[in-house]
């Protein structure tokens, strides 16, 4: 019968790991104890073997997998990024942890009938009811050449929220609309229908004054 007995201190090294693999093996029975056993007893099993297989790529090949055990796994993903190349996986990591501002909110630019509504609408309605005591409401023909565009315009306004549409389809500036074009309302080109009623500057003014 062969005997048992270690015959070089690697053997008894190797024997000595698996006793106390057991040992971890008894601790990891306990919760608060099964993170930290698990994986010392999972090395102490893979070193044992390692020196009993008694092979230069054995004692690589455990080397490895070890390193990778017991490293963080950010830095062996940054590793392999570096090895591969990779600079998206970087750019990631900064998104991820807040490092990168999202991109500004880009505002699409505004069609011409667009704001010649924004400007009709706001004219009229500063001249007639700057106190928003009543809403100024239109609509232009259907026969009219700009027709198809003037529904198109509105209804991406619409969406922007800032003017709605009656039943009869007029349309007019909401709350938002009018604090839009009391900001704006010096970008507006001249362009309006009834461009010789211009705005009253004095009910401009009081329009554009803050609250109190």
């Amino acid at each position: 019968m062969e005997s048992l007995m270690p015959k070089t201190f690697i053997e008894a090294l190797a024997g000595g790991l698996v006793s106390l693999s057991l040992i971890l093996l008894f601790l990891s029975l306990f919760a608060s104890l099964r993170t930290h056993s698990t994986k010392l007893l999972s090395i102490l099993l893979l070193i044992a073997l390692a020196l009993f297989a008694n092979s230069p790529w054995i004692y690589f090949a455990a080397v490895f997998i070890i390193a990778t055990a017991i490293t963080e796994l950010d830095f062996l993903q940054n590793l392999a990024a570096i090895i591969r190349g990779d600079k998206n996986w970087f750019d990631y990591r900064k998104a991820v942890q807040g490092n990168i501002k999202p991109p500004a909110e880009t505002v699409p630019a505004r069609q011409p009938l667009e704001y010649k509504i924004l400007n009709t609408l706001w004219t009229k309605q500063v001249n007639k009811w700057p106190d928003l005591s009543a809403i100024f409401t239109f609509r232009i023909n259907a026969n009219s050449d700009e027709f198809l565009g003037f529904r198109e315009a509105g209804n991406k306004l619409i969406g922007e929220g800032l003017i709605s549409e009656t039943d009869s389809g007029q349309f007019y500036l909401t709350r938002k609309g009018f604090e839009h074009c009391k900001e704006h309302h010096r970008e507006f080109p001249p362009d309006q229908w009834w461009p010789e009623e211009k705005i009253n500057e004095e009910k401009l003014q009081r329009v554009l004054q803050p609250a109190n």
